[in-house]
């Protein structure tokens, strides 16, 4: 057959397959259509969908110098952390103690170690500060306007956190919770009055209760000024505010023991002033009361009455057996007489009284 006889066949195949290439790229198009709507709203819903951020977390801090065995005075901070922790917890909030000293110390002493496995068991984040002995009774209560800055502190910028005291259990729940759309939280803030520095006036917030997020502690304590992270980055920060002191002796009533508070309080005074105190929450006490040491009267107390405690100034000596069962009656309150909670206290005084060789010297000082 000629190639002119063939050429009519060969167009006809060709448009034959011309038609179904057509046919299948309109079904293409057809489906396409159909399915971009519906990719659309897909693509829109998860463009506009929230993004779940994680949820903040409430932390406590305090803490403690590493005792000598010279004072009674430094195991009554030491013995009271766990039993704070648990307190805080009671509230909500995660624990972070501050220890000056070494892990070594505590891990190597009988009485301390207790401590630390105690601590452990009620999921505490842990810092030890290393510093010479000289320093430490100041670290100990210098420290905790520094903790967001501490290796080891496992805050977000949303988290909150408080400052407190080793032999102080907060009581009250509402006093010390973060506010919505509140940034700070100032508790006992008309307590202290007012004191002079660099010829300006400042409020003095005591440090027993000082809240705020961990973002605004980094910018209340780090803006513009170093920023302090161990010990000596500490003594540093202090020295450059208060001069020579900062590393003088520590004396009771004397300037030096209001250094935390001073500069705390300095550095919150300025954050208003640049940020406003719109979103600062100061607490009120107004009908409310501290069940103290001064006036031990718990084992009298209906439960009316202890929910009118905002906190407990915690008695002295408080693990030796006479002041422990002066104890009891304010664990039945806050935790329940059958309560796991008032269990655990009660095994933990037995375990750290049958480690502490010399405790009955102790039962003798004032």
């Amino acid at each position: 057959m000629s190639q002119f006889h063939r050429l009519p066949i060969v167009l006809v195949l060709l448009t034959v397959l011309a038609v179904l290439v057509i046919h299948e790229l309109n079904k293409n198009i057809v489906a396409d259509q159909q399915t971009a709507p519906l990719q659309l709203v897909q693509l829109n819903e998860i463009k506009n969908s929230p993004v779940e951020e994680t949820p903040s977390v409430n932390y406590a801090v305090f803490g403690c110098n590493t005792p000598n065995g010279a004072s009674y005075r430094s195991y009554d901070y030491a013995f009271n952390l766990p039993l704070t922790a648990l307190a805080w917890e009671r509230l909500g909030f995660r624990s972070v103690v501050l220890i000056i000293g070494s892990r070594c110390e505590w891990e190597n002493d009988p009485a301390l170690s207790t401590i630390l496995s105690h601590l452990e068991d009620r999921q505490t984040t842990i810092i030890f500060i290393e510093a010479p002995p000289e320093q430490r009774p100041k670290l100990s209560q210098t420290a905790r306007p520094f903790t967001v800055n501490l290796p080891g502190f496992p805050g977000k910028d949303n988290d909150f956190l408080i400052t407190s005291d080793s032999d102080l259990w907060p009581l009250r729940k509402e006093h010390y919770m973060p506010q919505p759309n509140k940034k700070i939280v100032l508790v006992h803030s008309q307590c202290c009055g007012f004191f002079q520095f660099n010829n300006k006036s400042y409020p003095m917030y005591p440090m027993s209760n000082i809240g705020a997020t961990v973002a605004t502690w980094r910018q209340a304590m780090n803006d513009n000024h170093s920023i302090a992270y161990d010990a000596d980055t500490i003594l540093n920060y202090l020295e450059d505010v208060f001069g020579d002191m900062a590393r003088g002796p520590l004396i009771i009533g004397k300037p030096t023991w209001y250094m935390d508070q001073r500069v705390t309080s300095i550095r919150l005074t300025e954050w208003m002033a640049k940020y406003g105190d719109g979103s600062v929450h100061r607490v009120s006490d107004v009908g409310f009361y501290r069940l103290d040491r001064s006036y031990w009267d718990v084992a009298n107390m209906s439960q009316a009455n202890f929910s009118l405690k905002f906190d407990t100034h915690l008695p002295l000596k408080m693990y030796l057996p006479t002041n422990w069962d002066r104890m009891r009656p304010l664990l039945y309150l806050m935790y329940g007489r059958e309560s796991s909670q008032a269990k655990w206290c009660d095994d933990y005084a037995r375990k750290f009284l049958s480690r502490v060789g010399n405790y009955m010297s102790f039962s003798f000082l004032g």
